[in-house]
């Protein structure tokens, strides 16, 4: 059973993790750091998220279409990014295997894997703080 049930539900988490994420100094210095713009492809729901840190200075999380061309996609199921933000996904191993599918350097965004695992810590309650419902019946 997937663990969204439909993409504003993906919308929801996605925009609430990162907007936590961009509020900690300790992870968000090192991503504005990197000047990268990401963007996540999601399927099994669909959706689109952009984390644009090329200013250095301001962390844009922008939900659907974007007009900057980003320097790293990556595409994947939305379950998978579940899985990922739990701490359960070897990302090089994913990326090995085609479960997620990475366009552009790469290198660069692995680089930045250590710095959002702070992260991992805050999103179960972000799930379920965020759906109302506890994150073992997702």
């Amino acid at each position: 059973m997937p663990f969204f049930s439909s993409t504003e539900e993906v919308q929801k988490i996605m925009e609430a993790l990162w907007t936590e994420i961009r509020e900690n100094p300790e992870i968000a210095a090192p991503l504005l750091d990197s000047k990268l713009i990401v963007r996540f492809h999601y399927r099994e729901p669909e959706g689109r998220l952009t984390i644009d840190c090329s200013d250095g200075h301001n962390m844009l999380i922008v939900w659907g279409e974007y007009e900057k061309k980003p320097t790293v996609e990556m595409f994947m199921k939305a379950d998978i990014a579940h899985q990922f933000w739990l701490g359960n996904v070897n990302v090089p191993v994913y990326l090995i295997s085609g479960k997620i599918v990475a366009k552009g350097p790469v290198n660069k965004a692995l680089a930045l894997l250590p710095v959002v695992k702070p992260a991992f810590r805050i999103y179960s309650s972000i799930f379920e703080d965020t759906l109302n419902r506890p994150l073992i019946s997702a």
